[in-house]
C-alpha cells in the first residue's frame, strides 16, 4: 500500500468516526471539512446541503476567511449549484471560471488556484456539495478527485440516515452587521492590530457564540457590537442604523435602550438589593420590564430583597441577566458569563440565557474560550489573530443542561 492509499484509508476511517461520534449534523460536517482540507492541503472549503424545497443550498460548514454562515444559493446558481443540479464533479481555476460564479460565490472570497466541487451523492439522490480550494501543492489529480468522491459518498449516506437531506428553507432577519471592521490600538509608530477587516452578520433571535484564543480579538469585537469601543475603520449597523456615524451621546442612548450586558464579574452595586440592581437599569430604559418580573424569569423572586453579598456567584450572575433583560434589549452581550462559576452553576446560568432568548425573542452573543458552550449556539464564529477564520451553523443546538465539560 503506497502512501496515498494509506492516507485514503485513514481519512475514510476518520470521517466515519467523526460522523459516528458527533451529536449534531453541523458539528459532523465541520469536522469532516477540517479532515478533508488537511488531507488535500487546502486552506479553504465549504459544505453545502440541499434545503427542504430543493430550490436552495445552505452553507453548513466552512473553512477559511469567507463569511458563508446563513448564506443560501439557488440550486442551479453558480458553479456550486451546477455541481448539485448535474451531480457531476467540477474542477476549474478561479481566473478561468469567475464569470460563472454567482454573487454568493464571489462574496465567499474563493482563493486563486485550483477549485474542486464534489457532489454529496447517494445511490438515490444528490444531497449537496463539497467545495475545496486554495491547495498548497497545485491542482487536483485524478486520484485526488476519485478519493474525494468516495469521501463525499460517506458523508451523503450519513446525511440521508440522519434525515437531513431536506433542511427547512427559512429567511433570517439581520439585526446587526459588521462590514470590514478594523480596530487598532496604540500610536502611528506602534500600532497593535486587534481586528482585521471583520465582516459578520448577526441574526434576530439567535444564539451566536464567538470562540477564540486569548488575544484573538473576541472581547474587542463584543465591545464594538455593544458600542463600548469605537472601531478604527469599517461600519457597524444595528436594525439598519449606521452606528459608526453616531456621536458619543447618541451611542450612550443606544446602549441604554437596545443592548443588555452580562459580564464575568457580575458588576452589581453591592449596597443595593437584587431588585434595586435591576430597577436602577430599568429606570434608564425606554421600554423597561418590571424588575420583579425580570427576577422571576431568572428564578430569583425569593431573593429579590437580598444584597449581592448574601447571594451565591450563580445567583449574582442571574441578577446580572435579569438586569440585562429588564431593559427589553434587542441584543444581549455576554462576556465569559460562566468563567467565574463552577460547572453545575455555569450550566444553570446558560439554561437561563437560553430561556431568555426563547421567551423574549432577543439575540444573545456569547464570548467564551469554552468550546463546549458552542454546542448551545445556532452559529459559532471562530476568531483567529483578529480575523474570522470560520463560521459554523448548528442545526440542532443542545440544551445547556446536557452540556459536559
Amino acid at each position: 500500500m503506497d502512501n496515498f492509499d494509506s492516507v485514503f484509508v485513514r481519512t475514510s476511517w476518520e470521517i466515519l468516526d467523526v460522523l459516528h461520534q458527533t451529536q449534531t449534523t453541523a458539528d459532523g460536517l465541520a469536522e469532516c471539512l477540517d479532515i478533508l482540507c488537511k488531507a488535500f492541503s487546502c486552506d479553504q472549503g465549504s459544505i453545502w446541503v440541499l434545503g427542504k424545497s430543493g430550490q436552495f443550498l445552505y452553507a453548513l460548514a466552512q473553512r477559511g476567511s469567507a463569511n458563508l454562515a446563513g448564506v443560501k444559493i439557488a440550486t442551479e446558481s453558480g458553479i456550486t449549484g451546477q455541481a448539485v443540479a448535474s451531480g457531476q464533479i467540477l474542477q476549474a481555476d478561479k481566473s478561468s471560471c469567475e464569470r460563472e460564479f454567482c454573487a454568493e460565490e464571489k462574496d465567499a472570497c474563493l482563493p486563486e488556484g485550483s477549485l474542486l466541487w464534489v457532489p454529496l451523492k447517494t445511490p438515490s439522490a444528490v444531497m449537496g456539495c463539497i467545495q475545496l480550494g486554495g491547495r498548497e501543492n497545485g491542482g487536483f489529480e485524478e486520484r485526488d478527485i476519485n478519493a474525494c468522491k468516495r469521501y463525499g459518498a460517506i458523508i451523503a449516506l450519513d446525511l440521508e440516515e440522519r434525515g437531513m437531506d431536506r433542511l427547512p428553507d427559512t429567511d433570517q432577519k439581520i439585526i446587526a452587521s459588521l462590514k470590514d471592521v478594523v480596530k487598532d490600538y496604540g500610536t502611528e509608530n506602534s500600532l497593535t492590530h486587534v481586528l482585521k477587516k471583520v465582516t459578520l452578520d448577526v441574526y434576530e433571535n439567535e444564539i451566536l457564540v464567538i470562540l477564540g484564543e486569548s488575544g484573538s480579538g473576541k472581547s474587542t469585537l463584543l465591545n464594538i457590537l455593544g458600542c463600548m469601543t469605537p472601531l478604527t475603520f469599517g461600519h457597524l449597523e444595528v436594525d439598519g442604523q449606521d452606528l459608526s456615524a453616531l456621536s458619543e451621546r447618541e451611542l450612550t442612548e443606544f446602549r441604554r435602550s437596545s443592548i443588555g450586558f452580562v459580564f464575568q464579574a457580575y458588576n452589581l452595586m453591592p449596597n443595593l438589593t437584587a431588585r434595586e440592581n435591576v430597577q436602577i437599569i430599568s429606570e434608564l430604559s425606554a421600554h423597561p420590564m418590571d424588575p420583579d418580573q425580570a427576577l422571576e424569569m431568572v428564578g430569583l423572586s425569593e431573593r429579590a430583597d437580598h444584597l449581592p453579598a448574601a447571594l451565591s456567584g450563580g445567583q449574582q450572575q442571574r441578577v446580572a441577566i435579569a438586569r440585562a433583560v429588564a431593559k427589553s434589549p434587542r441584543i444581549i452581550l455576554a462576556d465569559e458569563p460562566t468563567a467565574a462559576l463552577d460547572y453545575k452553576t455555569g450550566k444553570e446560568v446558560l439554561t437561563v440565557l437560553q430561556d431568555v432568548v426563547r421567551n423574549q425573542k432577543t439575540t444573545l452573543i456569547i464570548v467564551t474560550h469554552n468550546i463546549e458552550i458552542a454546542k448551545i449556539a445556532n452559529r459559532v464564529v471562530h476568531l483567529k489573530d483578529g480575523r474570522v477564520s470560520g463560521i459554523r451553523v448548528n442545526l440542532s443546538p443542545m440544551q445547556a443542561s446536557l452540556l459536559v465539560w
